[in-house]
């Protein structure tokens, strides 16, 4: 093993006590070099876009090219126009603030992330017009109004586990006000999370993964259309699980394949714990406990 300080997974009790800024932390500051072993070269930690509506067989084989469908997916949504300015919750390493600025034309992308490696990522790429500010959404001091929001993988850390329904929906609600005030009339948010599928709420409280993603909560997709209702238009939804078992099974192999690599980085512990999460999320999806939804929404 080197030098480097070995894994120590968090406890459910340790996890109880975080704070938002210190759970993010916690799973995405494992370093960017180790996520870039098992992701790919986009370092999109979120589902890929295998399929498309209404057909069964995935379009798309391989995981790169998928992610890159992902992307455009969203930015596509937005419907924006050359010289747009775009905001990204929970902006990972910045793919989609690089396409942003890059094949969309945009005039600039500001991201927002908790995690210091994804923001020093984004940063030593010196992307012209990118700007990535360490902040939550919720505190962030924001310059709106953009002309499109977009949100992946995030959603997921709004709500926190002790949370009942009607708390949820409240900080859901309050992370759409600051989408409805930041963004120009009529603009759109193309927004991506897990959902909870078959699981009632009392049963979905069992299963939060609080050791992997600590003070998170993941939402049912009737909470997030009651939060957004009263300040924007549902225009698009769909709903794929199979999007992420595709996902997950690519990034277990990758995983897998650098097995000897991580070890001798880091330590055994380190990568048990990852290959672990990610087969188990894997079958969480495939049990239906989980779904993957993606929302396009309208400001009123």
């Amino acid at each position: 093993m080197s030098e480097r300080s070995a894994f120590k997974p968090v406890d459910r009790e340790t996890a109880g006590t975080l704070s938002a800024a210190e759970a993010i932390q916690y799973h995405y500051d494992n370093e960017t070099r180790f996520f870039s072993l098992f992701l790919d070269k986009t370092l999109s930690y979120s589902a890929a876009r295998f399929h498309v509506p209404n057909k069964a067989e995935p379009a798309l084989d391989n995981l790169e090219d998928a992610q890159w469908a992902k992307i455009r997916f969203h930015l596509d949504a937005l419907q924006l126009k050359p010289g747009a300015r775009i905001l990204d919750v929970g902006c990972g390493w910045g793919a989609i603030l690089a396409a942003a600025v890059t094949e969309y034309e945009g005039r600039g992308a500001v991201g927002l992330t908790l995690s210091k490696d994804q923001r020093d990522y984004i940063e030593s790429r010196d992307l012209k017009g990118v700007e990535v500010r360490l902040a939550d959404v919720y505190e962030a001091e924001l310059d709106g109004p953009y002309d499109g929001i977009v949100s992946v993988g995030a959603f997921e850390h709004f709500a926190r586990p002790a949370m009942d329904k009607a708390q949820k929906i409240e900080a859901y609600t309050k992370f759409f006000e600051i989408c409805h005030a930041n963004l120009m009339p009529n603009a759109l948010v193309s927004l991506q999370t897990i959902v909870w599928d078959t699981p009632t709420f009392e049963e979905a409280k069992k299963w939060i993964p609080e050791t992997v993603f600590p003070q998170s909560d993941i939402p049912f997709i009737d909470e997030v259309v009651t939060a957004s209702h009263p300040l924007f238009r549902l225009e698009y939804l769909e709903n794929r699980r199979e999007d992420y078992i595709l996902t997950l099974d690519q990034w277990v192999k990758n995983l897998k394949a650098k097995k000897d690599e991580i070890v001798a980085e880091w330590d055994e512990e380190k990568y048990t714990f990852f290959e672990h999460y990610l087969r188990n999320s894997k079958l969480a999806f495939a049990r239906r406990k989980n779904a993957l939804s993606r929302f396009v929404l309208r400001r009123r």
